[in-house]
């Protein structure tokens, strides 16, 4: 979507301070939705109760298995953010 936006409209100027790209703002942005903090006890009741995952999980799993992600970032092929056998849906 966020691709489709930019051919629509165009690429924005980079925003002055920034030093990252559009691509990696986006991802930022998608891992700070799920950022938060609790204590251990907490987080463990949750994981043991919820149907979810925890934020973690839901960041580094998808992103992880991103090859526009690893894009952006430049992560080495190999690594933690960058695995060479990747999990794909579509």
């Amino acid at each position: 979507a966020f691709k489709r936006w930019e051919k629509q409209n165009g690429v924005e100027p980079r925003l002055p301070g920034i030093h990252l790209t559009h691509d990696q703002l986006f991802f930022l942005n998608y891992a700070q939705i799920w950022c938060g903090s609790m204590r251990p006890e907490d987080a463990l009741s949750k994981v043991r109760s919820s149907v979810h995952s925890p934020g973690p999980i839901r960041v580094l799993g998808p992103l992880s298995n991103s090859y526009d992600f690893a894009n952006a970032y430049k992560c080495s092929p190999g690594s933690r953010m960058n695995p060479l056998k990747k999990c794909s849906v579509w």
